[in-house]
């Protein structure tokens, strides 16, 4: 089994269980905030289960059909990620002002440290898989389960002022609402500019490709491109080519530089020369 697929699954376990931890705690404390955060959390696991089916699309190798392969596959699911959030988020809202609130115990801080504690480790773990990996949507799921433990923080202060005010309950469900709200927001926004087409600018990756294409003498390099295809980079390579040069020598020397550049681990998969 894949990095990725091994990261996600263990979210989605870590996610299971948290989700079905709080709702059931929350009920029977009558904290609405940690019901309301359990529900946070099932959205979580749901964008993992589609982070899965992505991660499985995403990786069809390139056809005639699809040239540049199926990389933009994972900014369409990421959007529906955020829309997704979105709804569940005005969800929120509108449940929170339906609740008859009750002081919870205060023995669930404890309980709601733990779930912080299990969320921190996970997020870690995508992270580190995702930076490894080049996965834009391992990233993504590990900003999610980041947020969502350092909105649990609030949970503690929500329960220690319910046990004055029990309406205060209703603040945290607004204020995790709201929360995942902007988050989704801003995934949405993001998303979008990918799949209309964004350069990718790294001068260090354009660097090393530079480095490459010099050691043959038949080309000059005039532009680098890098273009986000998913998990993968396109590289266009605006050239010059050396007066008296071949058409057969020049293709040879093209396919010798497509052949180093994807052997390296710099996530180049699609690569063009515009000769001018």
């Amino acid at each position: 089994m894949k990095l990725e697929q091994k990261a996600i699954y263990l979210n989605i376990i870590v996610n299971l269980f948290v989700s079905i931890l709080k709702i059931v705690s929350g009920i029977i404390g009558n904290a609405f905030t940690l019901v309301i955060d359990g529900i946070y959390t099932i959205n979580d696991l749901v964008t993992d289960v589609i982070a899965l089916i992505g991660i499985k699309v995403g990786r069809r190798r390139a056809n005639k059909n699809h040239p540049y392969g199926y990389g933009r596959v994972f900014y369409i699911i990421e959007l529906f990620m955020g829309i997704l959030a979105f709804l569940v988020g005005i969800f929120v809202i509108y449940l929170s002002f339906k609740i008859d609130y009750r002081k919870p115990p205060l023995g669930i801080v404890f309980l709601i440290l733990g779930f912080v504690g299990l969320k921190l480790i996970s997020a870690k773990n995508l992270l580190v898989v995702g930076k490894k990996q080049k996965s834009e949507l391992l990233i993504a799921s590990s900003y999610e389960s980041k947020m969502e433990a350092y909105s649990s923080f609030g949970l503690i202060i929500i329960v220690i002022l319910s046990q004055f005010i029990a309406k205060i309950d209703m603040i945290g469900g607004i204020f995790i609402a709201i929360l995942l709200i902007f988050q989704s927001v801003f995934m949405i926004r993001q998303n979008i500019r990918l799949l209309i087409g964004i350069t990718y600018e790294d001068e260090l990756i354009k660097k090393k490709i530079r480095n490459v294409v010099d050691k043959y003498k038949a080309i000059n390099i005039l532009d680098i491109t890098l273009i986000n295809d998913g998990p993968y980079y396109e590289l266009i390579l605006k050239i010059k080519a050396h007066r008296n040069i071949k058409v057969s020598h020049l293709l040879k020397v093209q396919n010798k530089i497509k052949k180093e550049l994807k052997a390296k681990t710099w996530g180049i998969k699609f690569i063009e020369f515009h000769l001018v």
